[in-house]
């Protein structure tokens, strides 16, 4: 059995070998790689969820599903270009006919069914999976987004059925990435809506742990937010795609 295999059948995932059909950028900040293969349509991600790439012979990446059609079959991934890590490396230099080695879907973070309105926050790596979660929401419920972009060049269309308040661009303006400030009174500034509600927070270890604060200090339930990091300032991602803890 192969290490992807093995891999894919711990996660109770699969394990495919899928190619690059074709390479965008949405905005000029993101590069947008559509996989396909045999056996794509099998995998059925839910919005929230990812899969993890092997982007480097020693180096796996997990990122987030942003479209998937299983009649392609195909599955779209954004990939935000900033730094010089191993999957932007990958990313930057992908052209259709590339192969790589794929294992998904993961991840546990997924729309709830039972909340009535929905708050998506984060920064530009939460933008595929929130705006597809946001996606996934039907008429009727409410969906509030923030997320943080360098810019105005980095806003991304979005189109739902939910009831939407947003996107609110927050803006960094070339500030560096990272820093929770703009994020939490984005957050403190919100009048949480009636009901019952959930939280999606994603993005970097410390401003996802800040914006958490934030919406527990407004009353929130623990149980009702879902953080999500990403990634951690300073400190590369393990192999396997997560951030390192204290």
């Amino acid at each position: 059995m192969s290490d992807a295999a093995a891999l894919a059948s711990r996660l109770g995932a699969l394990a495919l070998d899928l190619v690059v059909e074709s390479v965008i950028d949405p905005v000029p900040s993101v590069r947008r790689v559509r996989l396909t293969g045999p056996g794509l349509e099998n995998m059925a991600p839910q919005p929230g969820q990812d899969v993890m790439l092997a982007v480097s012979p020693t180096s796996r990446r997990r990122y987030s599903v942003r479209a998937y059609d299983a009649t392609g079959p195909w599955v779209d991934l954004d990939f935000v270009l900033h730094g010089d890590g191993p999957a932007v490396t990958w990313a930057t230099s992908a052209q259709p006919g590339d192969s790589i080695s794929v294992v998904g879907p993961r991840g546990k973070v997924m729309v709830d069914p039972e909340a009535e309105w929905h708050l998506f926050a984060g920064d530009d790596t939460f933008v595929p999976a929130g705006f597809m979660m946001v996606e996934s929401l039907p008429a009727g419920r409410r969906a509030i987004v923030i997320m943080e972009v360098d810019g105005d060049s980095d806003h991304q269309s979005l189109e739902t059925a939910a009831a939407l308040d947003g996107p609110h661009w927050v803006h960094r303006a070339g500030a560096p990435q990272g820093e929770a400030g703009r994020l939490v009174t984005a957050l403190q500034g919100l009048d949480l809506p009636a009901g019952p509600g959930h939280a999606y927070l994603a993005g970097e270890l410390r401003v996802v742990s800040a914006m958490r604060s934030v919406l527990l200090d407004k009353g929130m339930a623990a149980e009702a937010i879902s953080p999500k990091p990403y990634w951690r300032l300073g400190v590369a991602n393990q192999d396997h795609g997560e951030p390192q803890r204290d």
